[in-house]
């Protein structure tokens, strides 16, 4: 890992830093399309640093998955709690039937992942049995936001994409691609743009908002 990707991903700057520079960060429209609530069985894949905890209203059981051991760490010691559990590791076919989530969260993840790789890991979660929803969000290019695309093209991320290009790995795990949205980092101040999807397992009507 390069000096730069070290800097980037130490919890001080992804927590504090990393916002003030993007204009703010604010998820709440990410964690309302997940949906969660007290009966929810919650996955993160590449949950980071806890952040999922300032924005869940509730949940039954909580697992987050990541593989930076740094960020693992300041989770167990920050964002712990009853029913949560840290693995720092990739999730596993085993796992998500193990566990049964209701709700898969990933959060700025399929932007570091390869095509085959993102397509592998969507269609484990929308396979596995009880899953009825997929929340995603991304750093994406967007035609002549210029500003916003570079600070994409200077991500961490190797993979950041088009919004074709993130729907079409969701068209290609066989997911239902109820929602996607762009979205601005913060609703008020942000000055990068996500891209948010809602996914489910192919069933019922599919609605798109751009």
């Amino acid at each position: 890992m390069s000096i730069y990707q070290r800097i980037l991903g130490h919890p001080f700057v992804f927590n504090r830093i990393r916002p003030f520079f993007v204009g703010g960060i604010d998820w709440t429209c990410l964690y309302e399309e997940l949906g969660a609530d007290a009966r929810s069985v919650v996955v993160d894949v590449g949950c980071g640093t806890g952040i999922a905890h300032q924005y869940l209203q509730g949940f039954r059981e909580y697992h987050g998955f990541d593989t930076d051991q740094v960020a693992i760490d300041f989770a167990r010691k920050n964002a712990a709690g009853p029913n949560i559990t840290y693995e720092c590791r990739l999730l596993q076919k085993d796992d998500v039937w193990r566990i049964r989530p209701s709700k898969v969260l990933l959060s700025g993840l399929l932007h570091h992942l390869s095509d085959a790789d993102a397509v592998k890991l969507l269609r484990m979660c929308g396979e596995a049995p009880g899953v009825d929803c997929i929340a995603t969000a991304d750093t994406v290019y967007v035609p002549g936001r210029h500003f916003s695309n570079l600070l994409a093209f200077m991500d961490r991320g190797r993979f950041v994409r088009h919004t074709e290009g993130f729907l079409a790995l969701a068209r290609e795990a066989n997911l239902e691609i109820f929602r996607h949205q762009i979205v601005r980092s913060h609703p008020e101040s942000g000055r990068v743009l996500y891209l948010i999807m809602t996914l489910k397992p192919r069933r019922g009507r599919v609605e798109v908002c751009e």
